[in-house]
């Protein structure tokens, strides 16, 4: 008995879907899937990510904007004053997703946002983590065992003590040194066009911190007045005790150069969360971290630097 002509089309429709299926599996191995807070979030978790703090010594800097100088500066940047800060360590990166996920998962805190409304590809792992409030911010970092940056800790970790108008220097910001003003900004996107968060070697900051220019603006702990320059606090400055605002700096993809230089001052209410602003934490010097002298009793014998007379 031989084959009939409807076993011989059962059969090929056989072969065929399996044909499929071994395709569909080999064509799913080469892109890395959509995650969802419902799709492997521990595997992605165990994920390595850049890390590490970075040390700032103890000493004098130059704060502030000088209107003579520089052509952006605001009026809640001045006057341009000598500030005194104690050693500290501060992120070498923003907080990446997967940083932010280790903390969920850990902590049962809530998913930002937008990790709910628009699954990422696993490729944004290492991209800062966005939609997360000055609340949010300041939970992660003491959960780390750290804390927010002050306004001063920031500027100092992002320019130094010579004044300079970007952590790289005076020369305008480019490609290769920062995500700033991105030209898609202006068109609808699934997700914003972030970058790695170790990413832009060549825009370090002095210390050799990443990305203090551009990606995301970032919380910082004070709270926001724009005349509080004109305060006489100029040693370990911490901002006014109470407000309704508080700071964020260092500008943003979305936002031009002048938004990101390193005096730059912004605020917002601390409940505020968007696609522009992430964070990263600091802490104090330990004995652990190379300097283990007192540098309290040394600030009086310190005196300050000489101002910057030349940001052209």
């Amino acid at each position: 008995m031989g084959i009939t002509p409807v076993q011989l089309i059962a059969a090929w429709l056989f072969c065929l879907a399996m044909s499929s299926h071994a395709m569909a599996d080999h064509e799913s191995s080469k892109e890395p899937p959509l995650w969802t807070p419902l799709d492997g979030p521990e595997r992605l978790a165990s994920m390595d990510t850049p890390e590490g703090m970075v040390e700032v010594p103890a000493g004098w800097f130059v704060m502030g904007s000088d209107p003579k100088l520089d052509r952006a500066a605001g009026p809640q940047e001045q006057p341009q004053h000598n500030v005194y800060v104690d050693g500290f360590e501060i992120d070498k990166y923003e907080v990446s997703n997967v940083d932010y996920l280790r903390y969920v998962l850990a902590r049962g805190a809530d998913w930002p946002q937008f990790w709910r409304e628009s699954p990422f590809p696993e490729k944004a792992a290492l991209h800062p983590v966005i939609n997360v409030s000055w609340h949010d911010a300041d939970a992660y970092c003491r959960w780390a065992g750290k804390r927010l940056p002050t306004e001063a800790e920031w500027e100092k970790a992002a320019r130094g003590e010579d004044g300079r108008v970007f952590p790289w220097g005076n020369e305008p910001a480019g490609w290769l040194k920062s995500n700033i003003a991105h030209p898609g900004s202006k068109r609808g996107f699934k997700y914003p066009p972030l970058a790695n968060v170790n990413r832009y070697d060549r825009g370090v900051s002095p210390y050799g911190v990443h990305q203090l220019a551009g990606n995301v603006s970032e919380w910082v702990a004070d709270w926001f007045d724009p005349d509080y320059y004109r305060s006489d606090e100029n040693r370990n400055p911490t901002g006014p005790q109470w407000g309704t605002d508080k700071v964020f700096r260092g500008g943003s993809w979305n936002e031009d150069p002048e938004v990101a230089r390193s005096a730059g001052r912004n605020a917002g209410a601390p409940d505020r969360r968007s696609y522009l602003t992430g964070f990263r934490c600091a802490k104090g010097m330990t004995p652990e971290s190379g300097i283990t002298h007192d540098v309290q009793s040394e600030i009086g014998a310190i005196s300050p630097p000489v101002r910057v007379t030349q940001h052209e």
